[in-house]
């Protein structure tokens, strides 16, 4: 079964953005980290950290600039929740209880799957923009 093949830690290989109109974009860099984990009982833990984020000038968490918080902010993405899988439409839901990204506390992620040996790839629904709409894609290996 497609949902037992969920269970355990990945590591992320790639993340980029398709869209309609052909270009590709890489939200995150060209070299994003990242970790996901199903714990094979309902729960999940995803993040992703961009390439080259640079460190605070202060060395101090809570005294970024304004700028470094915003540079920080956007190249990073974690959140948390649970889980189903629907087998028949190859679909993982995540249901946010909790994520960097306040607007998607509470809501859902529907995101398509499909395996290729121990990598999973996953894919975001459209999403519609002004002239073309973007699919992100992420690439995930077990570890």
């Amino acid at each position: 079964m497609a949902k037992d093949k969920f269970a355990g830690t990945w590591r992320l290989l790639e993340c980029y953005g398709s869209w309609s109109d052909g270009r590709i974009s890489y939200p995150y860099g060209e070299k994003p980290e990242g970790q996901l984990i199903y714990d094979g009982h309902g729960s999940f833990s995803g993040q992703i950290v961009g390439s080259g984020r640079p460190a605070f000038q202060s060395g101090n968490l809570l005294k970024g600039t304004t700028e470094e918080i915003k540079t920080a902010f956007e190249g990073y993405i974690a959140y948390y929740g649970s889980y189903q899988v629907d087998e028949a439409s190859s679909q993982v839901t995540h249901q946010v209880v909790g994520s960097l990204f306040p607007n998607w506390i509470g809501d859902i992620q529907t995101r398509n799957f499909e395996f290729e040996g121990e990598r999973l790839r996953l894919s975001t629904q459209p999403i519609k923009g002004r002239t073309s709409d973007l699919t992100n894609i992420l690439l995930w290996e077990r570890v």
